[in-house]
């Protein structure tokens, strides 16, 4: 991946699923840093250390399942704060996302939700929500953790 990010043919290095550890060995034993690592991030699920230790070294998060597989959007909280807005969950959760500086990656083959996730950028949640948001307690995780997932 670093001979052809050298010779043009690739704008970025990315990783998936790396938690710190992962990270510091290739920051460690590589030329080129990652340019972006994707992990499993939503309410509920934070990753704090992995989110941290990639701020530090200016890797940007790639949000995957921002919507926890679904599953946020049954949350009662989230819910409530999505209705302060006029918003629904899924543009709450991708918004909150963008607030956290992590780019949210939503995924689906409805049209319509589609057209709703990109309408984001008309609110901003409020601080008091934010930190509402980000003191949920572990929900909607996909259970899998890079360590022990055997492909």
């Amino acid at each position: 991946m670093q001979t052809i990010y050298r010779e043009g043919r690739a704008k970025a290095i990315g990783v998936s699923n790396f938690l710190k550890h992962h990270l510091q060995h290739l920051i460690d034993n590589s030329e080129i840093v990652p340019m972006v690592d994707q992990i499993e991030y939503h309410p509920g699920y934070r990753q704090e250390e992995t989110v941290r230790f990639c701020r530090e070294n200016n890797i940007l998060v790639e949000a995957w399942s921002p919507l926890g597989s679904g599953k946020m959007l049954q949350n009662e909280t989230l819910k409530e704060i999505a209705s302060h807005y006029n918003k629904s969950v899924a543009q709450l959760c991708i918004r909150w996302c963008l607030q956290n500086e992590t780019l949210p990656l939503p995924k689906s083959v409805n049209a319509e939700r589609i057209r709703q996730n990109l309408d984001v950028f008309d609110f901003v949640i409020t601080d008091n929500d934010m930190q509402q948001i980000n003191e949920l307690s572990y929900i909607g995780g996909s259970g899998l953790n890079p360590d022990e997932v055997t492909f």
